[in-house]
């Protein structure tokens, strides 16, 4: 077991942040590489960057073993970065570096999970050792022998000097400057001399002692830091790493082939820097004759890059703690912040609401006060679309971990599936997204393994292509997401489903009366599965009653529309948000209850001629030749009123998990924003969810409503 670095703590938050970012990046970049093939030389210097700030952040914090891993893995791609010829055939490469970020993954996740006590360390010697040959055997073809397990390539570059010399382009010299104020300018600059070193083939600065001397930071300010370097590749690429570095803010191009000034932002103040005094990382100028030779400059260390990445990052903290002058575009915000202040904004639009509806001001004409009120909902509903949009989050990142599982599943079940994502882009609020992941992972995952054939003939025999297809899409509809699994496989066998169900005791009327659209969602039901033997993906007949349970607690449904020998779609629609939603008010006698708008298709009166009762005495109405079984809410909830007519109520069509049914209310109020409140922990030995009601809101008049669940309610 382990334990967190004393100190630590407080880092925690960002590092689980940036090191997961990272690896979600390297897992985007081996499966496109992955699939076209090939290795840009972009991607590969991009991934040797990755493991590099992994492995420095890492040791910072004190996990030893995922440093080392990293820096294993750093050194493979060393190799490949330095020799290009050798991916002509590195397959091997993208296993072993996808089990890396799967380690890290599993790793972080422990940390996370004992977050102020002890934590299982990990032992990937196993995996390290495999790195190592990989490394020597991407040395062996790029030299034509083996080199040595510990004289890899990479160990020049961990010890801060630069690659030697080889004839590279013409010298460079560039003056940085940074923000104002943004503190510790000297080790800000000895991490960027860190972050290029590795792509110098001649590099030197000035001022020269920026790793140890504390006041070379008022050389920097007043002067810049002057950085010659020439480099082998091209030089835009250095360029853009100075350019792009945390707290520069402008650089010019001082000589070498275009001396003409490319300062990102207004030119800071200038001053003239000697010629002479110049440090020569790679090798030290001769002094002359007649000096005392000066003693060799220790070369930095990762522990004294991870020290310096240690004190900016505390030097960043209290400067943004005082208020400083460092400009950002983008900051982090612990999710508990938002969810605050999502639940304060939701207290003012419910206030709001009291004070405009207070009966005391009911029959009083009140000019100013009207006017103020429209500008304060105004105002608040600008607040709230602010807040809800601060908290909207697209769907990439779940779409792209499918990616991976696809790729996964693939290689283990030797199918060949072309995977499309389309509408990633789509934005829902970031506890749905939370909420998604796992269904449609289940989902992929099904298509996967249940619709695409096993046999590439059979598809060959159904005038398929060989190749099968899995999609993955989002888009916005009517104030809801719909995302959208779909596969172009063997689709749903009725009769199969049938037979399994009959066998399991699931069905709960005869045969003939189900529906084409019943069957397929009988899959839904908790231990159905067509699996006959349990594989490592499905067979244990857990699954799709659980997609179905998560979809449903984010007030969502889940449609099966399948084909046999076409393919199947599993289509899930969402609210945008949980907390605040567009209502019906309804009352059903001294009770208000709220329908979600979004499950309403329409309301309206009942004409004598459309009642109908079907075979067992049910009331049905018919609308537009289709009949709709009628639910009296008074009835369901056992609540006195006078109006039981259906000729003097209103109905509601309101159609949730493909099921419509006509609500039987008394009268409508008209619709109103309201926010979603929990019911209270007293009640939850109450079966109240499953009786249709997912919370409840205050009106203006400081009464409650009841929210419908539609879902429940007439599933």
């Amino acid at each position: 077991m382990a334990k967190i670095e004393p100190g630590m703590e407080a880092m925690l938050d960002m590092y689980f942040f940036e090191t997961n970012s990272l690896l979600e990046q390297l897992d985007e970049i081996l499966l496109r590489t992955e699939q076209a093939n090939a290795f840009e030389s972009d991607d590969i210097k991009e991934i040797f960057r990755i493991m590099h700030t992994i492995k420095g952040s890492s040791a910072m914090m004190g996990f030893d073993n995922l440093s080392v891993l990293a820096h294993k893995a750093e050194d493979m791609f060393f190799v490949i970065r330095e020799n290009p010829d050798v991916i002509t055939d590195v397959s091997f490469v993208y296993d072993l570096v996808f089990q890396v970020s799967d380690s890290y993954k599993a790793q972080i996740e422990a940390i996370q999970n004992n977050i102020g006590g002890e934590y299982e360390q990990m032992n990937f010697d196993e995996l390290t050792d495999k790195l190592i040959k990989a490394r020597d055997k991407l040395n062996s073809e790029a030299s034509g022998e083996a080199a040595p397990a510990d004289t890899a390539a990479p160990a020049a570059a961990n010890s801060g000097s630069a690659p030697a010399a080889t004839g590279g382009s013409d010298k460079i010299s560039v003056r940085v400057f940074f923000e104002d104020g943004c503190q510790m300018e000297n080790l800000r600059a000895f991490l960027l001399i860190n972050t290029i070193r590795e792509e110098c083939s001649f590099l030197e600065f000035f001022p020269e002692d920026v790793e140890t001397n504390a006041e070379s930071s008022k050389e920097i300010v007043e002067h810049g830091f002057l950085i010659t370097f020439s480099t082998n590749d091209d030089r835009d690429f250095i360029l853009k790493q100075i350019e792009t570095a945390l707290n520069v803010q402008s650089y010019e191009i001082v000589s070498g082939d275009d001396a003409k000034p490319t300062a990102a932002e207004a030119a800071a103040p200038k001053a003239e820097i000697p010629p002479e005094p110049v440090q020569e990382i790679k090798t030290k100028k001769s002094a002359p004759a007649s000096a005392p030779k000066a003693p060799e400059k220790p070369k930095p260390t990762d522990q004294s890059i991870e020290k310096a990445q240690a004190a900016v990052a505390n030097a960043n903290a209290q400067q943004a703690a005082a208020g400083g002058a460092q400009k950002q575009n983008l900051i982090s915000v612990n999710l508990a912040k938002l969810d605050a202040l999502h639940d304060i904004v939701g207290e003012i639009i419910t206030t709001e609401s009291m004070v405009i509806s207070n009966p005391d001001l009911e029959g009083l004409e009140l000019e100013s006060f009207n006017k103020a009120a429209r500008d304060l909902k105004k105002l608040t509903g600008e607040l709230q679309d602010t807040v809800m949009s601060i908290r909207m989050v697209p769907l990439a990142g779940v779409f792209q971990k499918m990616n991976r599982i696809v790729r996964d599943m693939r290689k283990k079940l030797n199918k060949d599936v072309e995977f499309v994502m389309e509408g990633e882009d789509t934005e829902v609020d970031k506890s749905i997204v939370d909420s998604l992941q796992d269904p449609i992972m289940h989902l992929v995952r099904n298509c996967m393994d249940h619709g695409i054939e096993d046999d590439v003939q059979d598809r060959i025999y159904a005038g398929k292509p060989e190749k099968g297809t899995l999609r993955l899409s989002a888009q916005n509809a009517s104030g809801e997401v719909v995302i959208t699994i779909s596969d172009d496989g063997a689709g749903i066998d009725p009769e199969k489903i049938m037979a399994k169900a009959k066998r399991m005791n699931l069905l709960t009327k005869p045969e003939s009366d189900y529906s084409e659209k019943e069957i397929q969602n009988l899959i839904l039901l908790p231990g159905f599965s067509t699996n006959e033997q349990v594989t490592e993906f499905s067979g244990r007949g857990v699954g799709m009653d659980v997609v179905k349970a998560n979809v449903e607690k984010c007030n969502g449904t889940i449609i099966v529309d399948s084909t046999k020998g076409v393919g199947t779609n599993f289509i899930i629609k969402i609210p945008l948000t949980l907390a605040i939603i567009d209502g019906m008010e309804i009352t059903v006698g001294d009770l208000v209850f709220t329908v979600p708008i979004s499950t309403i298709h329409e309301s309206f009166k009942v004409e004598p001629e459309q009642i109908l009762r079907d075979t067992s005495g049910n009331e049905m109405i018919m609308i537009r030749g289709v009949c709709y079984p009628i639910l009296r809410m008074h009835e369901k909830f056992g609540i006195e009123t006078e109006i039981t007519d259906l000729q003097e109520g209103i109905l509601l069509l309101v159609e949730a998990n493909n099921k419509s049914v006509c609500i039987f209310a008394d009268k409508l109020i008209g619709e109103q924003q309201v926010v979603v409140k929990p019911f209270p922990k007293y009640l939850s030995r109450y079966n109240i969810k499953g009786e249709g009601l997912s919370g409840c809101t205050i009106m203006g008049d400081g009464s409650i409503s009841l929210i419908i669940d539609t879902n429940t309610l007439i599933g």
